[in-house]
């Protein structure tokens, strides 16, 4: 385990804030508890939803009498329940995410991703949704275990503190594949990573789609890969899959990786908005406040 902990500190303001929001979910999915969360699936709770005909062995409690002495009919009440939802975090701990520009100042994207997955997590357990946390690379680890309630908060930073420091190349097909056979119902899913695939992100991310869960892609990135500045003879290495190559970074050749990165960047974007998935670039330049409360809610992600 790597025991570097991240900075993974909230004041009491920040999570005061947080706790007026709530994770957006556009399905409805059935949920084992009461929460703070609305639901149109119909059962016994406080908020008046509509009416529908009495039928033999309905509650004669639901029966609203008023409408029955003007109509001389029987209507039930029907009302919305508040339910919980199933919260994944699926963070990439992949060596891309632990990358760092030299000098730059900057926490890494990982570290970023996790208070970030923190930041989420504390919004779904103040509104009494069920959350977990999975790490993977190029293959899905252990889990957390399903967490509800603020007070089981300390129990997911600890979690995020201590993390696996994971070897291999990121395959999100397979880690996806693996996470939607373990569960065993559908849910809300953040997945935080640079998509960094050699085999690309797309498959993976439909996959979780076909499944039927609702999710959200959190695209972690540090302004030095998306426009770097360093010029001449360079030795890079790729630090996943360790290979070196020298190159003569030009200014045409620049220009070059900076349309590749580019037309990368607008793929993943394009890819989520066609296949129904929000997406929000969150990269590690942002105020980490200012990317949770306003870039993330401009992605539809919170509210």
């Amino acid at each position: 385990m790597d025991t570097a902990t991240a900075p993974l500190l909230f004041d009491s303001d920040f999570l005061a804030k947080l706790e007026q929001l709530y994770l957006l979910s556009k399905k409805l999915f059935r949920g084992a508890h009461r929460a703070e969360r609305r639901s149109r699936q119909i059962g016994s709770s406080l908020e008046f939803a509509d009416y529908r005909n009495y039928t033999l062995g309905d509650d004669l409690r639901s029966i609203d009498w008023n409408i029955y002495g003007r109509l001389d009919r029987l209507f039930v009440k029907l009302f919305e329940q508040e339910q919980d939802l199933d919260i994944s975090f699926l963070l990439d701990a992949s060596a891309s995410m632990r990358w760092t520009p030299a000098g730059g100042g900057r926490i890494p994207k990982f570290d970023q991703a996790r208070r970030i997955a923190a930041s989420l997590a504390y919004i779904g357990l103040a509104n009494l949704d069920r959350v977990n946390v999975h790490y993977f690379a190029s293959r899905l680890e252990e889990d957390l275990g399903l967490c509800r309630g603020k007070s089981q908060f300390h129990k997911v930073l600890e979690f995020l503190r201590h993390a696996p420091a994971l070897e291999g190349e990121t395959r999100l097909l397979p880690c996806l594949r693996t996470f939607a056979q373990r569960m065993k119902r559908r849910g809300l899913v953040f997945v935080l990573s640079d998509l960094f695939d050699p085999d690309g992100f797309e498959e993976g991310l439909a996959l979780l789609r076909h499944q039927q869960f609702e999710l959200h892609v959190i695209h972690v990135l540090d302004p030095a890969e998306v426009r770097p500045g360093a010029m001449g003879d360079l030795r890079l290495i790729e630090c996943e899959s360790g290979e070196a190559y020298e190159v003569t970074a030009s200014e045409a050749l620049l220009q070059r990786y900076h349309a590749e990165v580019d037309a990368f960047l607008q793929k993943a974007a394009a890819f989520c908005a066609e296949s129904g998935i929000n997406y929000a670039q969150a990269t590690t330049a942002v105020p980490f406040e200012d990317l949770v409360l306003r870039v993330l809610r401009d992605g539809r992600m919170i509210q």
